[in-house]
C-alpha cells in the first residue's frame, strides 16, 4: 500500500480520531497521601466518628447502623489503597481513569449518606425497620459501582492503542515497572469481579430475607458480610502479590 494512498489516508485521519475521543495515557511519576479521594473519605469518617462518640447514649439499632457504615467505609479505604488495580494513570478528558475516578466520587456520595442517616446527637432516631432498609438499600448500590469499577479495571487491562493497519497493537494501560512503562498487558482480575458479585449476591439475599429478619439481626449480617468481602478481596491481593 503506498504512503499516499486513499486507505492510508483514512486510517490515519480514524487513528487521530481515536486519540482525540482517548487520548494516549500517562502514568504518574508519583503518589502522595493527600489525595482528593482520601480527603472525601476523611469527610465521611469524621461524620461517622462524631455519631459514635455518643456510643452510650445512642439507640441499639443506631450502633449496628453506625458499626455497618464504619465497617463498609474504612474498609473501602482500606481496600482503596491497598488495591493492586489502582490505577497509575492519569485523569484525562476521556478515558477509562476517569470513569474509575467518577465511580470513586459515587461510592463516596452514597458512604456520606449512609453516615448522616442518623442524626449526630441520636435524636430523631427512624424506626429500626427502616434504618435497617435505608442502610442495605445504600450498601445495594455500593456493591453495584463495586462491579462497575472491576469492569472498568478489566477493561483497562484488555484496552488497546489505535494502531495502523499491519501494526502490532499495543496495551494502552500497560504494566509499569519502575516508573517506566512496559509493553505488558496488566492482568485482568477476574477474581477480584466475582468475590464483588458474590458478596452483592449476599446482600441481595439479605435484602430479600428483610420481612423475616429482626431489625438488628440485618446489621449482624450486613457487618459480617463486609468483613468476609474486604477478607476475601485481601487474600485476592496476597496470592497476586506472592
Amino acid at each position: 500500500m503506498r504512503l499516499g494512498s486513499i486507505p492510508y489516508a483514512f486510517d490515519r485521519m480514524t487513528h487521530r480520531l481515536r486519540l482525540l475521543l482517548h487520548p494516549v495515557p500517562d502514568h504518574r511519576s508519583r503518589d502522595t497521601s493527600l489525595r482528593y479521594t482520601d480527603i472525601l473519605f476523611g469527610f465521611v469518617i469524621r461524620e461517622l466518628f462524631l455519631r459514635l462518640q455518643n456510643w452510650s447514649q445512642i439507640d441499639f439499632s443506631v450502633r449496628w447502623h453506625l458499626v455497618v457504615g464504619t465497617a463498609l467505609v474504612i474498609g473501602s479505604w482500606i481496600g482503596y489503597r491497598r488495591s493492586l488495580n489502582r490505577s497509575t494513570y492519569e485523569v484525562k478528558f476521556f478515558n477509562l481513569p476517569l470513569f474509575r475516578f467518577l465511580t470513586d466520587q459515587l461510592m463516596l456520595i452514597l458512604y456520606f449518606r449512609i453516615a448522616v442517616l442518623t442524626r449526630v446527637d441520636g435524636s430523631q432516631v427512624p424506626p429500626p425497620a427502616i434504618l435497617a432498609i435505608d442502610t442495605l438499600k445504600l450498601v445495594l448500590q455500593v456493591f453495584v459501582l463495586y462491579a462497575v469499577w472491576d469492569l472498568l479495571g478489566i477493561w483497562m487491562a484488555k484496552a488497546n492503542l489505535p494502531s495502523l493497519a499491519g501494526e502490532k497493537a499495543k496495551p494502552r494501560y500497560p504494566v509499569v515497572r519502575d516508573d517506566q512503562k512496559t509493553d505488558d498487558h496488566a492482568r485482568s482480575d477476574w477474581a477480584g469481579l466475582w468475590i464483588t458479585v458474590l458478596s452483592g449476591g449476599g446482600f441481595l439475599a439479605l435484602w430479600f430475607s428483610l420481612d423475616r429478619l429482626d431489625s438488628n439481626w440485618v446489621f449482624v449480617i450486613a457487618t459480617a458480610l463486609l468483613l468476609a468481602y474486604r477478607w476475601a478481596k485481601e487474600v485476592r491481593t496476597s496470592w497476586r502479590l506472592g
